[in-house]
């Protein structure tokens, strides 16, 4: 389940989380002593000291929260909410000082790294700015609205799932700057609009509101399962646009006409970023540590409100238009850093499979028979045991047995070691249900645009937030 569909802790339960935070702080950190112990002596083991990183990590994390929490009771015991600027701009400095921790802390354990692909703009002078932003990835929400924080000069308000009022800190601060927490669930979709109008019409002249119009991260389910919602409603074109998207969604946009009709004056920025849109599981991100050489490298679009349109049809062409460039964008990143993200292993970065490891750039780099073996990566179950995952590359086509049926299609390689199979077609078959599931993810992953890239003997797969490992034959 998606935290836009987990509910919020009821409104009496939230000050015994706040008062039961630092209690509960001091007891995870007793627990942590012995993990970085451990951690720090399987460092010799694990050279990238997954362990005792992420140990650290947390630890300090869960501290700058808890900081935060107390300088917003101590500010509320100060100041007077009605004194509206003062209240703000008291709480404001406090969480930039929270987000500074926090990006200091990734950034000294994880080698998490923001990195801007241009200069920003923010538009005109005196005039607020809305910022709709791709949603991929760990602590994005964070790290953008860190970047607009140090860039912007002034923290967003921000538009949130109000599944995150279960942290303690989260819950306080963003409260107390009149962040929009969206309701959970399908059915609160007029009051969801209203909410973010709301906020909207509250921005003042320097302001940035910062909204993600995807509501929750790209993954190929959620990508088919948004398309079909689309095209059960009628909206075919919109579905059409969707379908072609290899890294975002396609945009909801009820808040987004809500936000510019409430607003009409407000410039619009939209924010792209990638690095880190495939790190979606615990074993991606784990797999991935440290994040030396992957930036989270952020682009930017800015428009004038003079050159938006303010119909609902109007906006949302528009919206689709220009997440169809994000999209592109991230493609393009992809193919310049490869199929797992890192900066100097794209197409021009390392030698291709001809060579020994890198990219794939032709189909003869495929050439041959491939098994996933006990090291599988991360696929999205594991492979059913007793069944063989096998890969064949011939004729400019791709056979595949899944443990049930057998699927066949053509397959080109495009830039960044996409491959773009069609189809593929399959046999109809009745197996077990772990052996069907198992044939729905491999046709989900074939039909999706994989990455590959080879290094040696073993070939890897990269699509949504999954690896495959394969072994040739």
């Amino acid at each position: 389940m998606g935290a836009a569909n987990i509910p919020p802790p009821p409104r009496w339960l939230r000050p015994v989380l706040q008062a039961a935070w630092p209690v509960l702080g001091a007891v995870v950190t007793t627990l942590a002593v012995p993990v970085v112990v451990v951690g720090a002596l399987h460092s010799l083991v694990d050279r990238r000291a997954r362990l005792f990183r992420m140990t650290v990590l947390g630890v300090g994390l869960m501290w700058v929260d808890i900081r935060m929490l107390a300088g917003c009771l101590r500010l509320e015991a100060q100041l007077d909410r009605e004194d509206g600027a003062v209240w703000r701009d008291a709480h404001e400095r406090l969480f930039v000082e929270s987000l500074d921790r926090i990006m200091w802390l990734a950034r000294r354990w994880v080698g998490f790294e923001v990195v801007l692909a241009d200069r920003m703009h923010f538009g005109a002078a005196a005039t607020p700015l809305v910022a709709f932003a791709r949603h991929a990835g760990p602590g994005d929400s964070f790290a953008l609205a860190w970047l607009l924080s140090r860039t912007a000069g002034r923290l967003p308000r921000v538009v949130l799932a109000e599944a995150l009022r279960w942290d303690p800190g989260v819950d306080r601060m963003l409260g107390a700057l009149d962040a929009y927490f969206v309701p959970s669930g399908r059915g609160s979709g007029e009051d969801r609009a209203q909410g973010v109008a709301a906020l909207a019409r509250s921005l003042e002249p320097d302001d940035v509101l910062l909204l993600f119009p995807e509501g929750r991260n790209w993954s190929v389910n959620r990508q088919l399962d948004l398309i079909e919602r689309l095209r059960e409603r009628g909206a075919h074109l919109r579905a059409w646009r969707a379908a072609r998207f290899r890294n975002v969604l396609p945009p909801r946009t009820g808040g987004v006409v809500a936000c510019l009709s409430a607003r009409p004056d407000a410039d619009v920025m939209i924010v792209a970023h990638a690095g880190f849109g495939r790190l979606a599981g615990i074993r991606d991100i784990w797999d991935a540590v440290p994040f030396t050489g992957r930036p989270f490298l952020v682009k930017t679009w800015t428009y004038a409100a003079s050159t938006l349109p303010h119909d609902p049809d109007g906006i949302a062409q528009w919206l689709d238009e220009h997440w169809a460039e994000v999209d592109t964008w991230v493609e393009e990143q992809y193919a310049a850093t490869g199929p797992l993200g890192r900066l100097g292993e794209g197409a021009g970065g390392r030698p291709n499979a001809r060579s020994g490891s890198g990219v794939v750039q032709s189909f003869e780099d495929l050439a041959g028979a491939w098994t996933v073996g006990a090291d599988a990566g991360s696929p999205p179950a594991p492979v059913v045991a007793g069944s063989t995952v096998r890969l064949v590359f011939e004729d400019d086509a791709v056979s595949a047995e899944t443990g049930c049926n057998r699927m066949r299609g053509g397959v080109a390689v495009a830039a960044g070691g996409v491959l773009d199979v069609a189809g593929p077609a399959s046999t109809m078959m009745a197996c077990e249900p772990p052996l069907m599931a198992q044939e729905r993810w491999i046709g989900q992953m074939l039909s999706s645009g994989p990455r590959a890239a080879v290094d040696g003997d073993v070939l890897t797969l990269a699509w949504a937030e999954h690896t495959l490992r394969l072994t040739r034959d």
